[in-house]
């Protein structure tokens, strides 16, 4: 009985000394909270060959415009496999996104875009487009075959219900980033 004594003293000392050590050290959040520390958060780089301002900057693009990252880093690679110099269609397409100035000089003068050649001018145009056709809501795959063919394509193959060998890559190779691989 002496013994059963000594045993609930313990457990009843150890308890109180881990309800010391729990109020005596706060979480995380209540540390920034008290000491005014800015919250850290953790950014995801994509393994892709962009550099990581390059990556930065598309990131606050995609957040800006509510378009998926990884999304846009697969049209990127499937469009100009991450080549900043880019040039398609017979010097027609251009830059990472290959955008056509002919198709998006209103677009280009809305965003005061200046130079597809830019990579951050490129890719403001084409998030800025692709963020158009996301929001007709009609699915990414849509969305991806319209930026690539145009939108009478993407009905019709909507229609059919067939998605074009650049949108099956662009989804595959979506998901692939998405994955780290």
């Amino acid at each position: 009985m002496k013994e059963r004594g000594k045993i609930v003293a313990w457990v009843f000392i150890l308890t109180v000394i881990m309800a010391f050590i729990f109020m005596a050290f706060p979480k995380t959040d209540e540390v920034e909270a008290v000491f005014n520390l800015p919250k850290v958060e953790t950014v995801t780089y994509y393994n892709v060959p962009l550099d990581y301002e390059l990556q930065d900057y598309i990131r606050e693009l995609c957040d800006e415009y509510n378009v998926d990252m990884p999304l846009v880093l697969a049209i990127i690679g499937q469009e100009s496999n991450y080549d900043t110099s880019a040039i398609g269609d017979d010097g027609q397409s251009q830059g990472l996104m290959q955008i056509q100035q002919r198709w998006h000089s209103s677009r280009m003068e809305r965003l005061n875009v200046t130079d597809l050649m830019n990579p951050r001018q490129n890719v403001t145009v084409g998030v800025d487009l692709l963020a158009e056709l996301i929001s007709e809501e009609k699915g990414w795959e849509w969305a991806v075959t319209a930026y690539n063919a145009g939108i009478e394509k993407a009905d019709f193959n909507r229609d059919m219900g067939v998605l074009s060998e650049y949108t099956q890559s662009v989804m595959k190779l979506r998901e692939m980033i998405q994955n780290g691989q």
